[in-house]
């Protein structure tokens, strides 16, 4: 299998034959219909490069390569479009079951696609973004907010505890944005009195949310709903990340320049900090030991 031939020389790749490992990797339908001269242009190398690589990793040439790609593309493209998966059986073919139930409510939030545009320009507008969440959903919350920092946008995740809450709400202006998660695993009666107040203050009041009956799906604003529904009755966090994913992207595709600069900059500082790491000598764990010892 091409992948797995790539992935064991990878370490042993030349720079240049690195780059072209790892677009074969990640956009492998792509290069499924690629001819070598194709691909070559694709990546800025020359033909003869690409052909090389091919025999590097044990084909004779790139074209027995490329036979092998297609044969995978063909494969792919056909779980795509049929149910299940015939050849899997027992845990494997529910699994596969499993995948095209999570495709088919994904695809539904297609339907939302204006209101989630909508809501996109809003978070795009605002001075900050305060993301809240309860119990676990404050883990989502931080995640995100994460996220929306790294293009630039002034993000902070606030747990819906009253201490907490009324800080941001004595230091919120109306030019910012309050954003409630919630996939309904507590009553989030707090985050729907939270809701709320911030209006009471004109802030923007937006909830994403896995019912349209819980409290802050009914307050807010703009309220996003998404399936979360699976066999076990248990609500599932995928459709409400995969929707946090796609108001991500939209935020990115509505100032490509700044949040690929914002990128660039958080890069830079990773890669101050991995050479600091290799530079500043490890802590001596006995010196603090002993301090803490002689108390």
């Amino acid at each position: 299998m091409f992948r797995k031939r790539i992935r064991a020389k990878y370490e042993e790749f030349t720079p240049r034959f690195r780059g072209l490992a790892d677009f074969i990797l990640e956009n492998t339908l792509d290069v499924g219909f690629l001819t070598a001269t194709e691909l070559a242009r694709r990546i800025n190398v020359d033909p003869a490069t690409v052909v090389r690589f091919s025999q590097e990793v044990g084909y004779s040439g790139y074209r027995e390569m490329s036979r092998e790609i297609k044969h995978y593309v063909n494969h792919e493209l056909a779980l795509r479009y049929q149910k299940g998966a015939p050849e899997a059986t027992g845990l494997a073919g529910q699994v596969a079951l499993f995948a095209d139930e999570l495709s088919d409510r994904i695809l539904s939030l297609k339907a939302e696609a204006q209101h989630i545009a909508e809501v996109a320009e809003q978070l795009h507008q605002a001075s900050r973004v305060f993301v809240i969440g309860q119990g676990v959903d404050y883990e989502a919350a931080s995640l995100w907010a994460t996220y929306l920092n790294i293009i630039g946008i002034q993000a902070h995740a606030v747990r819906a505890d009253t201490s907490p809450t009324a800080l941001m709400l004595r230091d919120a202006t109306p030019e910012d944005v309050v954003v409630v998660l919630s996939l309904g695993l507590s009553p989030n009666m707090e985050c729907g009195q939270l809701l709320s107040a911030a209006q009471g203050q004109g802030l923007k009041t937006i909830a994403v949310t896995a019912n349209h009956t819980l409290p802050p799906a009914r307050q807010a604003d703009f309220s996003l709903t998404v399936s979360a529904k699976t066999p076990s009755g248990y609500p599932s966090f995928d459709t409400l990340m995969a929707l946090l994913a796609i108001l991500w992207q939209a935020l990115v595709a509505l100032d490509k320049d700044k949040s690929q600069e914002k990128v660039k900059e958080m890069t830079a500082q990773l890669n101050t900090l991995a050479q600091q790491c290799s530079e500043v000598p490890p802590y001596d764990i006995a010196a603090f030991l002993r301090f803490w010892n002689q108390g």
